[in-house]
């Protein structure tokens, strides 16, 4: 799932520090190795260029999931950057690129190039970064900040904030070495990123956490860190949202009450057939009741549009998607309704997706329909774009579905995706929930959205979750 996808991303983004030839770095998940990172620094002539690399292996129930990333920053010595490139690896590879022209950028990306103004404000690349920071350490300051080009973030730089916490020894490939450790936080985030950095402004270490999930990035030698795929840690039952009790015949509920406790602030979210309302700080109470009656608005001009697009996730452009499309609904009438014609393409994905698997980090609508693999993720994404492809605005719904668990594992909620399509039949437009995950045609009611994203950008889909990973509970108080 794309919480996977994120986690790796994350630990890409806080590699900015460059080096002289090539570091190699552990990434570890919950204390356990799962994948590598190298840094690589050149410097030929009058530019000077940053290669972080990385690729990071997670289990899911028995299947394993490799991520790969790259990302480059070349920059002149002075730090200004001259271009940058990403590249993610998948069943298909992903490029951009960006080439820094005064006030103007050409960036390329799946085959097109286009023109973009760039951002205001003073960017500088990864080394001079590096460069400063030991600059400032060494002066003893307490807090530094700096904003920095980062292919992973897109054209915006990214300011980051770091406050210095005090001089640690670090254990790192074999050796102590003499660090600073830094509390920091980039953009807008909340999250903090421990850092341990050395004199000459370089990562040595780096730990955050993302509810149960702890990561880390360690310095250590290209062996040790190769090694580091070899037995990649399991995640699924980190991110396991305990029960309070079973429900039966969870398949057939209509109705549910729920109340979700946590150690962070829980998303408070009603939509479709669920509403929902905070009770004490901790506490929200999610009632669904899929036989209640949930007309909505209809949709403005630009958010009727938003949803009507086509995304680098959601490629409803596609030819594939079209031709899919077409053929899920070519035994309807002309005057079909928009509900029948979402339950004729939610129904088609389910009999598409002929490998139901857990082995895809996040397939793309069009890599889904020309791969026809994948989980929740993919099925929810190949109905969206399909969607769109008639002209029916559609969007995602992360959250959580009832498990009743089985020899060895007690009932629980897990992380899920699924569709929601906006309907307008009979002039009361709603917002229906497709699962195409399954055979039968309605959601239960064992399951709670928590985020919805309108499928721009892959990583919004699981950021809106990443604060209950690990630290909540669902008390079970009715189910009918």
């Amino acid at each position: 799932m794309q919480r996977v996808l994120a986690m790796a991303g994350l630990l890409l983004a806080l590699a900015s520090a460059a080096w002289a030839d090539t570091r190699w770095f552990v990434v570890k998940l919950n204390d356990q190795p799962a994948g590598w990172m190298s840094i690589e620094r050149r410097e030929p002539g009058e530019f000077i260029t940053t290669i972080t690399t990385m690729r990071v292996a997670v289990g899911r129930q028995g299947a394993v999931v490799v991520t790969a990333f790259q990302s480059e920053v070349v920059e002149f010595q002075s730090g200004a950057p001259h271009s940058m490139r990403r590249r993610i690896e998948g069943d298909r590879d992903e490029e951009t690129s960006w080439r820094f022209d005064g006030r103007r950028v050409t960036i390329q990306h799946g085959g097109q190039e286009s023109i973009d103004q760039a951002p205001g404000g003073i960017a500088i690349g990864p080394d001079a970064e590096r460069r400063y920071l030991g600059a400032r350490i060494a002066a003893g300051d307490e807090m530094i900040s700096t904003q920095v080009v980062d292919p992973l973030s897109g054209l915006d730089p990214v300011p980051t904030r770091r406050t210095r916490v005090g001089a640690e020894d670090t254990l790192a490939s074999g050796d102590v070495l003499k660090t600073v450790r830094f509390e920091t936080r980039r953009g807008d985030e909340d999250r903090v990123v421990h850092e341990w950095i050395d004199g000459q402004g370089s990562l040595v270490r780096a730990v955050t956490a993302i509810g149960a999930v702890t990561q880390e990035i360690i310095l250590s030698d290209e062996a040790t860190a190769r090694r580091a795929l070899a037995r990649p840690p399991d995640l699924i039952d980190a991110t396991r949202v305990s029960s309070s009790r079973g429900i039966r015949g969870h398949e057939r509920v209509r109705s549910a009450v729920f109340v979700i406790r946590g150690d962070a602030d829980t998303p408070v979210l009603s939509t479709g057939p669920q509403i929902a309302e905070r009770i004490v700080v901790r506490a929200v109470r999610v009632v669904v009741d899929l036989d209640r009656d949930s007309p909505v608005a209809a949709l403005a001009g630009d958010e009727a549009a938003d949803l009507l697009t086509s995304t680098d996730l959601l490629e409803s452009g596609d030819p594939i998607i079209i031709e899919l499309a077409d053929r899920a609904t070519r035994a309807l009438p002309e005057t079909a309704a928009n509900t029948a014609r979402a339950e004729a393409l939610r129904g088609f994905v389910h009999r598409y997706i002929n490998r139901k698997t857990l082995d895809v980090a996040l397939g793309t609508a069009a890599e889904t329909a020309r791969s026809r693999e994948g989980d929740c993720t993919e099925h929810a994404v190949l109905l969206a774009a399909m969607l769109r492809a008639q002209g029916i605005p559609s969007r995602l719904v992360a959250g959580l579905i009832y498990e009743p668990g089985g020899p060895g594992a007690e009932p629980a909620f897990i992380y899920h995706v699924w569709t929601q399509a906006h309907v307008g039949d009979h002039d009361e437009p709603r917002w229906v929930d497709l699962e195409a995950t399954q055979r039968r045609r309605a959601r239960h009611a064992a399951q709670i959205a928590l985020s919805i994203t309108a499928g721009s950008d892959a990583r919004d889909l699981w950021a809106g979750l990443a604060p209950t990973l690990g630290t909540i509970s669902i008390d079970v108080e009715a189910t009918r």
